[in-house]
């Protein structure tokens, strides 16, 4: 059973940078960030820094599809991902031997707000129903899994995903992840006062709060190898360092028990890059950087893509593992859009500008409140 390789056959993002991921790779090179800043908005009165889709955005991209059926934005968001990557492969959706699994922290909490209420069924709150009527639209069998376990969700969904294949349980899996920013969700991070009052700079002396952001990605998972340059899943890690409801461990001491276990097998000398949590708050980013060097791994070049989507929740483990692998691919790997001069205590490898990098090897992290940390490899098959 732990000999079977699992592949990521297609994929897709859709933020407010586009709807393809080749779109965005090619825009983060470029230093586009969706980041803005916007006005108040009903139930949240301040102004706030979040990459945010347009109003006309999302019902362009669904007209476009010329889908029908009521459903909500988080739905539509979750679909038009879902199908963008299945046209790649052409995969059946309908078929009992493929999963979906659905990573998303609040689905459509944004529902709770007063001048929503009543707007939908109550139970379309519920995570599971949103899964089933997402499911239900491509007619697939199989009750639909979801993984909401905070900001490592969508990490922990591909983890599951390779796990469920290696176990010979599906022979395709469709992991979603996506989420939405709410007034909900802006008034609990501002609580926390982990908000920036401008855009985000991940380990960077200015680091001061987080930025949030909306979208959604899609991987395909299968055994089957898909050709050349082909990413295959690796060892994948989760633990908790029951240190705190919403702040990390200070020592590290989850994020590295994580990189340890996600580590075998991997020749430190042949890992290209790790693309880490990076929020830009200074628990956070403090933290990681103590377990990067706990883990002798401060030499490795590290990357952060929040300061181009924004902290994107239970689709950030899913979106960011989309540009890793094609920064693998491509072997670039782009800038730390928001950093300038390195703010962590401890040294990590980290760059303003994009960066050539060599080895056929990445890894991704992500840590999110309660403890909770994941780390998964990746490789490249050249």
């Amino acid at each position: 059973m732990n000999n079977i390789q699992v592949y990521a056959i297609a994929d897709n993002i859709i933020s407010p940078l586009g709807s393809t991921s080749e779109t965005h790779y090619e825009m983060l090179l470029n230093g586009q960030s969706a980041i803005k800043r916007h006005l108040p908005i009903p139930s949240f009165a301040d102004p706030f820094y979040a990459a945010m889709f347009d109003d006309s955005q999302l019902t362009q991209l669904w007209q476009m599809c010329g889908k029908k059926g009521d459903f909500t934005d988080f739905e539509k968001l979750a679909i038009l991902s879902i199908e963008h990557a299945v046209n790649q492969n052409c995969i059946k959706v309908n078929s009992k031997d493929t999963l979906f699994i659905l990573a998303t922290t609040k689905g459509n909490i944004a529902y709770l707000a007063p001048e929503l209420t009543g707007k939908i069924v109550p139970d379309r709150l519920h995570l599971w129903r949103s899964a089933q009527i997402i499911c239900d639209f491509f007619d697939n069998p199989n009750p639909p899994v979801v993984i909401s376990n905070a900001c490592i969700s969508g990490v922990v969904a591909l983890i599951m995903g390779q796990r469920l294949l290696r176990a010979g349980r599906y022979k395709q899996i469709v992991v979603c992840g996506a989420d939405q920013v709410s007034p909900f969700v802006l008034s609990g991070f501002h609580a926390l006062k982990a908000l920036s009052s401008e855009p985000c700079q991940p380990y960077d002396e200015m680091h001061c709060g987080l930025n949030l952001g909306e979208g959604t990605a899609t991987v395909i998972l299968s055994t089957k190898k898909p050709g050349e340059n082909a990413i295959e899943l690796l060892q994948g890690a989760t633990s908790n360092d029951a240190n705190h409801i919403s702040g990390p461990s200070r020592t590290g001491e989850g994020l590295y028990q994580a990189l340890k276990r996600a580590m075998k097998g991997i020749d430190s000398r042949q890992l290209a890059f790790i693309n880490t949590h990076g929020t830009g708050t200074v628990f956070n980013d403090n933290m990681e950087a103590v377990a990067l060097m706990r883990a002798s791994l401060q030499q490795t070049p590290v990357s952060s893509l929040k300061g181009y989507f924004g902290h994107t929740l239970g689709a950030a483990g899913v979106i960011e593992s989309v540009i890793l692998m094609h920064a693998l691919r491509r072997q670039l790997l782009p800038a730390t859009y928001g950093f300038h001069i390195l703010g962590t205590p401890n040294p990590i490898t980290i760059f303003s500008e994009n960066h050539a990098v060599t080895g056929c090897y990445a890894l991704k992290c992500a840590s999110g409140f309660g403890g909770c940390n994941a780390t998964l490899g990746f490789l490249i098959h050249s």
